[in-house]
């Protein structure tokens, strides 16, 4: 069994940094034009030339999305941004468009964007001369996927295949959905969705007569659960060479989280530990943002769609209680301002673009080289395993009940 490639969603710099220091082999990322993800906060050109070169020093790599749909007067600026990925020697460019693949291959490694709906062989055998790598359609099954990867090794077409793991799902066929522009003018296959689906919708029977029936009042009949495929590891290890964590608008304490469990999670399977930390995994994943988990298509033909609350139902919140104002790096401390309430035993998140999402126990404090159990609205020097910067912000994850 190879060990596949985890990949990590990187909305900004900082989750990027986040990503590589909790294990990613790789991240995925846009530039602030033509992105799936228009709304996240994204990359300015220096940035993602800092990022690749970050990716280089540690041997990780950096695949750049120009995935929407590309309109005649977007064809300049998508051919100028081919041309930055490869003078930036970005490791892929992930597209939807082919003509585009058709002008990268020749001096950029392409993948086939999920957006591409590859639901066979015969369709992943036709990206393959365009493409390295395909991302398969989420509407696929397990059992699905095996197959074509089998039927694909019986052609000897040698591509990779990769598949999203984590995070959260969307009710159109692999993301092309025009709801949002309908609606709003907000088109999502330019990344600019604006989620009415995750909404409360009715759903009414009209008759031929003018009569009606109210079928469904008040449930979230177009927004499905998240997917979490924590608990089947080992069987995606069978069919997909990359692990993809959705992501690239969500923060970098979900970067953290996810990309460290998930990271543990494959390497437990070599060790074999997987199944006796199966337990922490779950209880680790649902610390962070969640409508609830689900294995979305993989063994079955349609997702759970019927949760009744709306939006987070994770029981653990950050809530920002300061800021680092000095690092001693020796002793391995951070001098931090508090303006909330402090105590030994809490976790902490620490956020900053350099330093990325880290997360600390606190174990020891001192105010004015006193060892103290509790601190509030004062400085306070905290023991960190992690090397943090001036500037970065400190968040206490806070368990609700």
């Amino acid at each position: 069994m190879n060990k596949p490639e985890l990949l990590a969603p990187a909305g900004d710099l900082t989750c990027l940094v986040t990503a590589f220091k909790y294990g990613a082999d790789a991240v995925y990322c846009g530039l602030k034009e033509l992105s799936m993800r228009a709304n996240a906060k994204n990359f300015t050109r220096e940035e993602l030339k800092e990022g690749v070169k970050i990716a280089k020093d540690l041997d990780k790599k950096v695949y750049l999305c120009l995935n929407t749909v590309i309109y005649e007067d977007q064809l300049k600026k998508a051919y100028e941004i081919l041309d930055f990925a490869n003078s930036i020697e970005v490791d892929a460019v992930i597209l939807t468009d082919i003509s585009l693949m058709e002008i990268a291959k020749e001096f950029l490694e392409v993948h086939a964007s999920v957006q591409c709906n590859i639901t066979n062989s015969s369709l992943a055998k036709f990206y393959s001369k365009y493409c390295k790598r395909v991302i398969l359609s989420r509407e696929l099954s397990l059992s699905q996927i095996r197959e074509i990867r089998e039927n694909l090794k019986k052609d000897k077409v040698d591509l990779e295949l990769e598949g999203f793991v984590h995070g959260s799902l969307c009710v159109a066929i692999s993301g092309r959905c025009f709801l949002s522009s309908y609606l709003f003018n907000k088109h999502a296959n330019c990344g600019e969705c604006l989620q009415p689906c995750r909404r409360r919708w009715k759903l009414i029977n009209e008759h031929f007569d003018g009569t009606y029936e109210l079928v469904c009042e008040g449930k979230y009949l177009l927004s499905p659960k998240d997917l979490c495929m924590i608990e089947h590891i080992p069987e995606l290890m069978e069919v997909l060479d990359s692990f993809k964590i959705e992501g690239r608008a969500k923060n970098a304490d979900y970067v953290m989280r996810v990309t460290k469990i998930y990271r543990e999670a494959i390497d437990s399977v070599f060790d074999n530990t997987y199944y006796e930390k199966l337990n922490y995994f779950k209880k680790e994943l649902n610390k962070i943002y969640n409508r609830g988990y689900d294995t979305g298509f993989y063994f079955r033909d349609k997702p759970d769609f019927q949760y009744e609350r709306e939006g987070n139902i994770s029981n653990y919140r950050k809530v920002e209680i300061g800021r680092v104002v000095n690092y001693y790096k020796k002793i391995g401390v951070a001098e931090i301002e508090l303006y909330g309430s402090l105590k030994v035993g809490d976790t902490i998140l620490i956020i900053g673009k350099t330093t990325g999402c880290v997360e600390e126990k606190v174990e020891e404090m001192q105010i004015n080289h006193k060892f103290v159990d509790k601190a509030e609205r004062c400085r306070v020097g905290v023991k960190v395993k992690n090397r943090v910067r001036e500037g970065d912000k400190v968040y206490l994850l806070k368990k609700l009940n």
